[in-house]
């Protein structure tokens, strides 16, 4: 589904963001990045959304090298991929309804289509009673599902969630989550860089830690940080 070989990228001010990272994501996986700020999780995501290119390495999207492609293929690569960011990015004056089709009307989806799928991928999030609502009128949270529904409108077979839950409380951060599981479980592969511990250490998921732009671990049923052993034995 998505696998990174030998991958490095160094900026043009010279900070190696990535050194030599090879990552593989199957197909209906749920996957944590996680690390210290800097470590190199947004430039992950940005590799793979084709906003910056690697300096080494190749990257696959659904079994298609999409290392060194043309421009014109860009938005097609984009398409096969949904993004929830932390900031949600709604557009103010239009309704949860708007701020969802819009994510088919840029691809050029025809009105029958946009009337089929918005409805079902508002209710999919719990929000099929606010479709015209505008986002001045919704809670933090629902901000984020309403991104999460245009995100994966257009049936993504990757989800990606950078930072989902950074600026929402700790019950909401939850309700996300259910989200986030329920469109996992239906098949949908997620992958998700995070800073938040407990979710991390509660969900169980595969996590993937990067520190200086190196993966320095990559366990199934992972937790956010490894406890610190107890050595009382040894003394």
């Amino acid at each position: 589904m998505i696998r990174f070989v030998d991958i490095t990228k160094v900026y043009k001010n010279g900070v190696k963001a990535l050194s030599s990272v090879s990552l593989t994501i199957k197909k209906g996986e749920f996957v944590f990045i996680v690390g210290p700020s800097g470590a190199g999780k947004s430039t992950l995501i940005k590799l793979i959304l084709k906003e910056i290119e690697p300096t080494e390495g190749r990257i696959y999207l659904n079994n298609e090298d999409i290392t060194e492609v043309g421009n014109r293929k860009i938005p097609h690569i984009r398409r096969s991929v949904g993004t929830v960011f932390q900031d949600f990015r709604l557009l103010p004056n239009k309704t949860v309804y708007e701020n969802v089709s819009f994510a088919l009307e840029i691809i050029g989806a025809s009105r029958r289509e946009i009337s089929r799928k918005v409805p079902a991928a508002l209710n999919m999030v719990g929000l099929g009673s606010k479709a015209y609502c505008y986002p001045d009128q919704l809670s933090g949270g629902e901000h984020q599902r309403v991104a999460i529904s245009r995100a994966i409108v257009n049936n993504p077979p990757v989800l990606i969630a950078d930072e989902p839950t950074g600026n929402l409380d700790p019950d909401t951060s939850w309700d996300i989550m259910d989200v986030l599981l329920d469109i996992n479980k239906k098949g949908t592969t997620v992958l998700m860089a995070t800073h938040a511990k407990e979710i991390v250490n509660v969900m169980k998921k595969r996590v993937v830690a990067i520190e200086a732009g190196r993966i320095v671990r990559d366990e199934q049923r992972g937790v956010y940080e490894h406890e610190v052993a107890n050595t009382e034995e040894y003394i």
